[in-house]
């Protein structure tokens, strides 16, 4: 197994050294992991109001962090990731500054309509005066603008807009379908993320008729927990392994200098 999405106590809401999270991800077994913490928005002429990613003068000591990790873990194989904010306005800035680092693979992920930051629990109340319905329609909108820019290996939590249990009365299946293919015809990987599940939600991103939807068009798929802090590596893993094994899913995306592979689950 694998987890692709880990944090670092840079981006100001997580706790514990990278060293940290190395040896749980070895205690539990886990035979690869790569960091993607939060790049900084203040590169991408975004100020929020709670601090939720790294400052600019941290991303290089960010990256040399995990480049050092990976000589130190013996047996545990370690990437160097980023998971990046997608705004459409500055999509020609992302693709720049992405090409000035060597990332093993990048996850674009929407944490921001306009300057509302709906997955920050201080900001939740923005949903209760919104046409859920409306909302769903425009943050997909990104997620595909984010698909068709090509600049992400994989999509960051692709459901998150349901985070705090606002769903709209409209049958998803189509938006699922619709999605999937999206993702197929783009080359973009998806995650299954498991932080979902300790979130109001109560359930991972995807959730199962997203994730069934992918499957069926051949769209990658890889692991991560969204760990914010060491004991949240790997969390729920054993469940997941049993559901895609139930689901028909027997290999995971792997990346390296943004190249992508696989393993076996």
């Amino acid at each position: 197994m694998i987890d692709y999405h880990l944090h670092t106590k840079r981006c100001g809401h997580a706790t514990g050294l990278p060293e940290d999270y190395l040896l749980r991800a070895e205690a539990i077994g886990l035979q690869e992991i790569g960091f993607s913490d939060h790049f900084p928005l203040s590169l991408l002429g975004h100020t929020p109001k709670a601090k939720v990613t790294m400052e600019s003068e941290e991303l290089v000591d960010y990256i040399q962090d995990i480049e050092k990790l990976k000589e130190k873990a013996r047996i545990m194989k370690v990437k160097v990731g980023i998971e990046i904010d997608y705004f459409p306005e500055v999509e020609e800035k992302i693709g720049r500054l992405l090409e000035e680092y060597a990332f093993d693979y990048v996850i674009g992920s929407i944490h921001f309509i306009g300057d509302w930051d709906f997955t920050h629990p201080a900001y939740a109340e923005g949903y209760r005066n919104l046409d859920i319905d409306r909302l769903y329609v425009e943050y997909f909108e990104l997620i595909e603008k984010a698909c068709r820019s090509r600049l992400f290996d994989i999509i960051g939590h692709i459901d998150v807009i349901k985070k705090f249990g606002y769903r709209p009365g409209t049958d998803l299946g189509p938006l699922w379908l619709k999605m999937a293919c999206v993702l197929r015809e783009t080359g973009t990987c998806i995650e299954l993320n498991t932080s979902g599940r300790d979130a109001p939600v109560g359930e991972f991103y995807p959730n199962q008729p997203l994730l069934e939807a992918c499957l069926a068009e051949r769209v990658p798929l890889t692991l991560g927990s969204d760990a914010h802090s060491p004991e949240q590596v790997g969390r729920y893993f054993p469940e997941v392994k049993s559901l895609l094994s139930e689901i028909g899913c027997r290999e995971l995306a792997i990346f390296e200098n943004r190249v992508i592979s696989s393993v076996a689950l």
